[in-house]
C-alpha cells in the first residue's frame, strides 16, 4: 500500500472511530467527559502516521461531525474545543520540555475551557448543562476547576503511554513491513 493512502486511510478510520465514540457519549450518561478523552487518543495513530497537519485535520473533522450528529452537545463542544491537545502536545513538549511546559499547557486548556462555557452560557444558551452548573455552586465549580486541570496532566502522560504503545505494539501488527 502506498504510503500516502495509508496515511489518509489511517486518518479515515480513526475521524470515524472517533466520531462513534463521542456518538456513545450520548448513549452513556457517565460517558460526557470520558467520550472526548477517549476520541482525543484515537487521534494519537494519525498523528504519528499523517503528521500534526493531518491530525488537526482529524481533529477539525470530528468536531465537525459529533457537532452535526452527537445528541451529547456537551461531549461534542469539549472534543471541539479541547481535542486540538493530543495533536499539539509533542509541539508543546518539544518547545517547552519538562516542568517549563505544564504552566503554558494549563493556561492554554483553561482559555479553551472558558471559552466553551462562554459559548454555552451566552451562544448555545444550553439550560440544562448552564443548570448544572448553577446547582453546584461556586465552591464545588472551583473544585471541578482544579481537578479538570489535574484530569489534564494526568491525560498528558497517558498520551505518552498511549504513542509508546501504539509504535511498539500495535504499529508492528497493522503495518507489517
Amino acid at each position: 500500500m502506498n504510503k500516502q493512502t495509508r496515511r489518509i486511510a489511517v486518518s479515515g478510520m480513526m475521524v470515524a472511530l472517533a466520531t462513534a465514540i463521542l456518538l456513545l457519549g450520548g448513549v452513556i450518561p457517565a460517558a460526557t467527559f470520558v467520550s472526548p478523552a477517549l476520541a482525543g487518543i484515537v487521534l494519537i495513530p494519525v498523528l504519528m502516521e499523517g503528521g500534526r497537519r493531518m491530525a488537526l485535520g482529524a481533529w477539525l473533522a470530528i468536531s465537525a461531525l459529533s457537532l452535526i450528529l452527537c445528541a451529547d452537545k456537551e461531549a461534542a463542544l469539549l472534543f471541539a474545543f479541547l481535542g486540538w491537545y493530543p495533536p499539539m502536545k509533542w509541539t508543546l513538549d518539544a518547545k517547552l520540555p519538562g516542568w517549563k511546559g505544564i504552566p503554558v499547557k494549563l493556561l492554554l486548556w483553561n482559555a479553551c475551557a472558558g471559552a466553551m462555557a462562554v459559548m454555552i452560557f451566552f451562544v448555545f444558551r444550553m439550560d440544562q448543562v448552564i443548570a448544572e452548573y448553577r446547582e453546584m455552586g461556586r465552591a464545588m465549580l472551583v473544585v471541578f476547576i482544579l481537578l479538570a486541570n489535574v484530569t489534564l496532566l494526568l491525560y498528558d502522560r497517558l498520551l505518552n503511554i498511549m504513542a509508546v504503545l501504539y509504535v511498539n505494539k500495535l504499529r508492528p501488527k497493522l503495518f507489517k513491513g
